[in-house]
């Protein structure tokens, strides 16, 4: 009986074609062997490695490529803060640290001292909340001593009168507190007085001392604000910085 034979056709590329060997048996009967070349698996792997070692070297780059970029946007982020400043940091003692002290004015019935201008109300009876709300109506604030010189000097200031501080005692707190919200340093002045329900201070008769927050006949209200250049210097300084080197943040020397 007749055997089916099957033929198939094997199109393989040149790496991957068979090698056929034929090989004859003492019975003269003639088989064909075929043999396949296996794909280099090492080559495979090398190619994979390379791949993901060239990613992850493109991945870093890129890393540090942002990483340059928003350092560089956060120093020209400065440079335009420092050297073009806004409506909404005006130009004042803090903000012209080469200014000399002798060149910063203060408005009229205001008392100048180092870089500060002090008003000292001649008005009494004013509450906390009042006083503080007078002094916020001329650009101004209640006053925070800073220091032992500033300290003196409004002692001498106060001799014969009681003005408001912006200084007072937080209850939920327990704690003396300044208006900017730092807390009272007992090394700069002790404070005088009963606590209980006087939870205001005042600076007068060279001490300071609790006081109601309501105002009593002997309180009077005290502001303070930074001293700025006076209106002939500031024409010139606006005058000066329009003539000057870009980049160079110089104060002129007439100042």
């Amino acid at each position: 009986m007749a055997e089916d034979i099957i033929y198939a056709d094997l199109y393989l590329p040149e790496s991957a074609r068979p090698r056929v060997q034929k090989v004859t048996d003492v019975q003269g009967s003639t088989y064909t062997e075929v043999k396949l070349n296996s794909r280099d698996t090492n080559a495979a792997t090398g190619h994979t490695s390379a791949g993901r070692s060239c990613s992850r070297k493109h991945v870093a780059a890129l890393v540090a490529l942002l990483v340059v970029i928003i350092l560089l946007l956060v120093l020209a982020g400065c440079l335009v803060h420092q050297y073009h400043p806004t409506a909404s940091s005006p130009q004042d003692s803090t903000t012209l640290p080469q200014v000399p002290d002798e060149a910063l004015a203060c408005p009229k019935q205001w008392e100048k001292h180092g870089r500060k201008c002090y008003f000292f109300s001649p008005n009494t009876q004013k509450d906390w909340n009042a006083s503080r709300k007078q002094c916020t109506a001329m650009g101004s604030d209640l006053v925070i001593i800073d220091n032992k010189e500033e300290l003196h000097y409004l002692t001498e200031q106060s001799r014969h009168n009681y003005y408001l501080l912006g200084l007072t005692y937080s209850e939920r707190e327990q704690k003396w507190k300044w208006i900017n919200n730092m807390e009272h340093d007992p090394a700069l002045f002790n404070i005088s007085g009963p606590h209980g329900d006087y939870l205001c201070t005042v600076i007068g008769f060279r001490e300071v001392h609790t006081a109601p927050c309501k105002g009593v006949k002997s309180t009077q209200n005290m502001c303070e604000k930074a001293a700025t250049l006076s209106e002939k210097l500031q024409r010139k300084l606006d005058r000066e910085l329009k003539r000057r080197v870009p980049g160079r943040n110089v104060i002129p020397s007439f100042l």
